[in-house]
């Protein structure tokens, strides 16, 4: 938008590189210490994805990750940020729906073989033999419909008593949870700048209804913490996106150096990395099955992150798209629009019909609840949001080709 972009020239601080490194020297004489350098002894800081992860894992691999937690919470080492707890708290239903949903979906489906009636094979020894299995294979069809309905029972009535969440309410107390006090006016004009420069962590997410505000609040925990403590970091998250990594072909290789900066300079030169759940683990000992089983799961998550990634995109250019047609229809329009209100003014005009309205506010549906989850929620597999995808980009041409004049 013109006028947004005008806004923030005026914004941008040409001299910003002074402030995101108020002394030069460092960027040569720091050398960041190894992870094995500092493993023994560092802080152990876990993010929200971390912790929903082994929703997934069996019950070997939740041993082992007790065990690792355990061990660290002993030693005073390991912290949760207060924004990963109102996350987990805001996520773990979903993590659990989606587990109630591929039940409830293999309960319901088959319902019993497809059988029909042939007298004229009832004397064969081949066609009996087959009914008799028939009827056998629709028995254990209903016994495995039942034993499941039991699973689901059970699952319904978990109540903050899953599997995940004891070993959670056992090994997290209030000296885990890491909550600190902020002003948030101070960190909303952080935000606003980080956001402006595109400056670690947190633009990426700019476009959330919270406009990205829980990347900062951890990452002021995390400097709290070393601050605090004045030992060095490793934060383990399944975080992916450009505004915590450098990265090449998708790939992420290092911490962005800002972070790995910021950090030095509130720790006492101390260092900052960043892992995932996997490396966690083999970190600190777990055997190599339950390795594999996390990386495996970290794998998924990371395709349907992409995939979402690229959902909210293309969902970005529609709004832009819609905005613009708009605007050339009535110059005179507002600023800011809510994208729904738009769709009802260019209904309104003739220029979007009654079923492209419809597409249009079920994929806003979806988009919501990517943004607001980053979870499978409204569509379940790669191949749909595949699918969602390819929907966009069709309306995102049918809505270039519309022409105000007409």
């Amino acid at each position: 938008m013109p006028s947004e972009n005008k806004r923030l020239d005026n914004e941008f601080d040409i001299f910003i590189s002074n402030s995101v490194y108020p002394d030069a020297t460092p960027i040569f004489a720091y050398s960041l210490k190894s992870l094995d350098k500092i493993k023994d002894d560092c802080i152990i800081i876990i993010d929200t994805n971390a912790l929903l992860v082994p929703y997934s894992i069996g019950k070997e691999g939740l041993e082992q990750i007790k065990r690792t937690y355990k061990k660290l919470v002993s030693e005073k080492r390991l912290f949760l940020p207060g924004q990963v707890a109102r996350e987990f708290a805001r996520n773990r239903a979903n993590k659990l729906a989606e587990l109630f949903q591929q039940l409830n979906s293999k309960r319901n489906s088959p319902q019993s073989l497809q059988k029909g009636r042939y007298p004229l094979l009832e004397s064969l020894p081949e066609y009996q033999d087959s009914v008799r299995i028939e009827q056998q294979i629709d028995e254990l069809l209903k016994q495995y419909r039942k034993l499941l309905g039991n699973v689901l029972e059970h699952v319904h009535n978990w109540s903050w008593n899953d599997p995940v969440s004891l070993i959670y309410s056992e090994l997290f107390s209030l000296d885990v949870v890491y909550d600190f006090k902020y002003d948030e006016k101070s960190i909303k004009e952080d935000l606003r700048r980080r956001q402006i420069h595109k400056l670690p962590p947190g633009y990426k997410d700019s476009g959330k209804d919270d406009d990205g505000i829980g990347d900062l609040l951890i990452w002021y925990t995390i400097l709290e913490i070393g601050k605090k403590h004045s030992k060095s970091v490793i934060f383990v998250s399944g975080e992916e996106k450009s505004d915590w990594w450098h990265k090449i072909d998708k790939q992420t290789l290092y911490p962005r150096y800002e972070l790995v900066d910021e950090f030095r300079r509130n720790s006492d030169e101390q260092s900052f990395h960043i892992i995932p759940f996997s490396r966690f683990l083999n970190l600190y000992g777990a055997s190599d099955s339950t390795v594999e089983e996390v990386r495996e799961e970290e794998s998924r998550l990371s395709i349907e992150f992409t995939l979402i990634g690229e959902f909210i995109h293309k969902w970005q250019t529609l709004e832009q798209s819609l905005i613009l047609k708009y605007r050339l229809a009535d110059p005179s329009a507002p600023d800011e629009w809510r994208i729904r209100l738009i769709i009802g003014k260019l209904f309104h005009l003739h220029l979007l019909d009654k079923d492209l309205v419809a597409d249009i506010e079920k994929l806003q549906m979806i988009r919501n609840a990517f943004v607001h989850d980053r979870t499978i929620t409204e569509v379940r597999s790669e191949a749909e949001i595949k699918n969602e995808i390819s929907r966009l980009n069709k309306i995102i041409d049918i809505v270039n080709q519309i022409s105000v004049d007409d």
